[in-house]
């Protein structure tokens, strides 16, 4: 008997899977969206410099620069601002070159993107020197703490101001995860494993959007949580002997930094050290 004909079926032609917000992000604006506030940095380390000098300083070095995005900012100030920026990621750094100085062009050229270790010398002697962003917390042992306080004070211009930054209160030790609305995502600052013998802990960057998506682990550290007075003693020790607390102040939708002797005992605080030599 003949076959009978049979109409091959059409195949169903699948529609391409659209990437999800998450797979679309890039980590490192991401960051810079939800962690960071170069202008108002610049605006604050100005401000600690011309209260400890009375004039502005000009030469920044910025420390664990990362995309060394306060760096740019910094240069917006005008033509006789200059820095260096300083990082262990050479990915960051490049990202930084790519997204912050080669727009500027020329201006570009009154800054130093250096892939080097921050404990290393400046190429010239920075008028004021921060560490933001609680990085040096990346150092789990007071001994190397003090080697970079020491090597920053030494490395310092003459009237030269060391800032940084740190956070404390009751909610500094929680295991949880904060959430913080930015708009077109959320940030999720996940913190785990808390080692009450050290203060050493791991600390989680997810981004949540939208869609449901999540770019979970964007960013992990194993940190070790500094108080303020073991922080003041360290900067003793490494030869600072002006120290001067910047309490971070949040009210009636204005955010600025007070100096203070005593401090707010909230659960939850930010302040800067401002350490002269």
């Amino acid at each position: 008997m003949p076959r009978k004909k049979t109409t091959p079926r059409k195949r169903s032609a699948k529609r391409p899977t659209r990437p999800t917000l998450a797979e679309r992000c890039d980590k490192y604006q991401a960051y810079e969206l939800a962690l960071q506030s170069p202008e108002v940095d610049v605006e604050l380390l100005q401000q600690i410099y011309k209260q400890a000098r009375g004039r502005k300083a000009h030469h920044l070095r910025e420390d664990f620069c990362g995309s060394a995005a306060t760096l740019r900012a910094w240069l917006e100030q005008g033509s006789q601002f200059t820095g260096e920026g300083y990082d262990i990621d050479a990915e960051v750094l490049e990202w930084g070159r790519r997204s912050h100085f080669a727009p500027i062009g020329r201006r570009a050229r009154r800054a130093a993107l250096r892939h080097a270790d921050v404990r290393q010398r400046s190429l010239r002697a920075p008028d004021i020197r921060c560490v933001f962003n609680f990085s040096y917390w990346l150092f789990l042992e007071r001994r190397e703490v003090l080697e970079y306080f020491r090597k920053a004070r030494a490395d310092l211009g003459k009237d030269g101001v060391f800032v940084v930054d740190l956070h404390g209160g009751a909610e500094v030790f929680s295991e949880q995860e904060q959430v913080t609305d930015c708009g077109d995502f959320q940030l999720v600052c996940h913190q785990t494993g808390v080692c009450p013998l050290d203060h050493t802990a791991n600390l989680a960057f997810h981004f949540r959007f939208p869609d449901g998506s999540e770019m979970r682990d964007a960013f992990q550290y194993r940190w070790r949580i500094w108080s303020l007075p073991e922080v003041s003693d360290i900067l003793r020790e490494a030869g600072f002997t002006d120290i001067r607390c910047h309490w971070h102040i949040d009210e009636d939708q204005e955010t600025r930094y007070e100096l203070t002797r005593s401090g707010y005992n909230d659960p939850a605080w930010i302040a800067c050290l401002a350490a002269l030599k």
